[in-house]
């Protein structure tokens, strides 16, 4: 499970099979759109993020296997569960920022990782996080719900919240994620923003073959495995 607020929603619960992906995307570059794209099938997910119509950042996380991919193995593996029709894509929009924030966390080392908030010390992880001059990002999270609040150096960015697109300088107490039955919480290192070195990776290669590849070795592996039914009924 990747734990990431929700973001302010463009699109929802979309068919990725039923789209022509690499279109899509290149209208998503025409469009300079800033923000991310997520698509979950069953235990797998897979984030693509755009800042000003570049598309800075894949990753797929396989949960089964505990593995990720990056870039354009990443890429594929997103185009593969679509076409199988196993995945739900929702886009979401950000500010330049928030997307460069969302790629350094998911390119992160982890600190902390799963600790339940009723039981964990906070006050003193925080005092480590300013005390060394941490960037960070600490990540609240219960069921699916999650509050992002990033650090650089030591110093408090802000909150990423569920529904905004920017990071916020305060967060209601009363409907905060921490104080949920069950909230758990993360601490993963990130890159300060002036250390990231962004690509484009669609101003690098075409993503047009991948997904005609994808497409057609799933579809010979359909095809072979309808034949393989046929024989074995015989």
């Amino acid at each position: 499970m990747v734990y990431l607020p929700k973001g302010k929603a463009v699109r929802r619960q979309v068919n990725p099979a039923r789209i022509n992906l690499p279109e899509a995307m290149a209208k998503l570059r025409a469009g300079r759109f800033t923000g991310y794209l997520r698509f979950d099938a069953q235990q797998d997910t897979g984030i693509v993020i755009f800042q000003g119509g570049k598309l800075i950042s894949s990753v797929f996380f396989a949960s089964e296997k505990g593995s990720r991919q990056i870039a354009y193995d990443a890429i594929a593996r997103i185009f593969e569960i679509s076409i199988m029709g196993d995945a739900r894509l929702n886009i979401y929009q950000l500010s330049a920022d928030l997307a460069i924030a969302i790629h350094a966390l998911l390119q992160g080392r982890y600190l902390h990782r799963g600790e339940d908030i009723s039981s964990f010390d906070v006050a003193a992880m925080l005092q480590r996080v300013t005390s060394e001059g941490l960037s960070a990002c600490v990540r609240v999270y219960v069921a699916d719900r999650t509050t992002l609040i990033f650090y650089d150096s030591g110093y408090p960015l802000g909150f990423f919240l569920e529904g905004t697109n920017d990071l916020q300088q305060e967060v209601d107490l009363t409907t905060s994620v921490a104080a949920l039955p069950g909230a758990c919480l993360d601490l993963v290192e990130i890159s300060s923003p002036d250390q990231i070195v962004l690509a484009d990776l669609m101003g690098s290669a075409d993503l047009a073959p991948i997904w005609q590849k994808a497409r057609k070795e799933l579809l010979e592996e359909r095809r072979q495995n309808e034949e393989n039914l046929i024989l074995s009924q015989k």
